[in-house]
């Protein structure tokens, strides 16, 4: 399961990017894609609606069988909401009941850095030892919110939350949303509650059950990253 193999390797993450310069202990491969130089370019890549990237084919199917506990077939809002914080279990690296600006950093570049273009990626590197992504001393950036990813949370939906042109995690997922972690932070104090990741848990569930049957099925899914409407039975 993705979850247990991405905490401890996160861990480490989060103490690297808050240490300017520090070495990667030998044989230690980061959480996320698959060591190689640049990160991939998302093929077969799937995000859940929080987020949560499963990769190789099927991803869409892996999640939902995950997340369907009971086996019955349908996600109720109670099994989409627990399988969310399953997930917001592992970005909260530290455990202490919230997602920060490092947490969330390190989801952008470590656990699924495919959500960044090539150009938000170059300038996410540190310039002269500082961080471009928060004024100093760790505050929030100008105009509040996570900060990073340029994201611009939840989107006015159309249908299933499709617009005509995708950006970040939304080219991977069921929702148009570009940064599922920033879009959970609904009164844009740099941080993420549980509160607020269960909240948003809800939106995006009501977003994608369209009928108001408190059910979702996979062949009622749209298809991920806005390719289309659910496929006909």
């Amino acid at each position: 399961m993705i979850r247990a193999r991405l905490l401890p390797a996160l861990a480490l993450t989060l103490s690297a990017l808050a240490v300017p310069a520090v070495a990667q202990p030998p044989g230690e491969r980061p959480a996320g894609p698959p060591p190689g130089g640049r990160p991939p370019e998302g093929r077969n890549l799937f995000l859940s609606p929080s987020g949560e990237p499963f990769r190789g084919p099927g991803g869409l199917e892996t999640w939902f069988k995950g997340a369907d506990t009971d086996h019955d077939g349908a996600l109720s809002l109670a099994e989409f909401r627990a399988d969310a914080l399953g997930f917001f279990k592992v970005v909260d690296a530290n455990g202490d009941g919230a997602i920060d600006g490092l947490e969330n950093r390190a989801y952008e570049t470590r656990i699924a850095p495919e959500i960044l273009s090539a150009a938000e990626r170059e300038d996410d590197a540190p310039q002269g030892g500082g961080d471009r992504r928060g004024p100093p001393g760790g505050g929030p950036p100008p105009g509040g919110g996570m900060g990073g990813g340029h994201g611009d949370g939840m989107r006015k939906p159309g249908g299933h939350g499709g617009m005509s042109r995708r950006e970040g995690a939304a080219r991977f997922s069921l929702i148009n949303e570009p940064q599922p972690v920033r879009g959970a932070d609904a009164n844009l104090d740099w941080k993420v509650t549980v509160d607020e990741w269960s909240r948003a848990a809800a939106r995006r569930f009501a977003l994608l059950d369209t009928g108001q049957t408190g059910r979702l099925s996979l062949g009622d899914l749209p298809r991920p990253g806005g390719m289309g409407p659910p496929p006909r039975k």
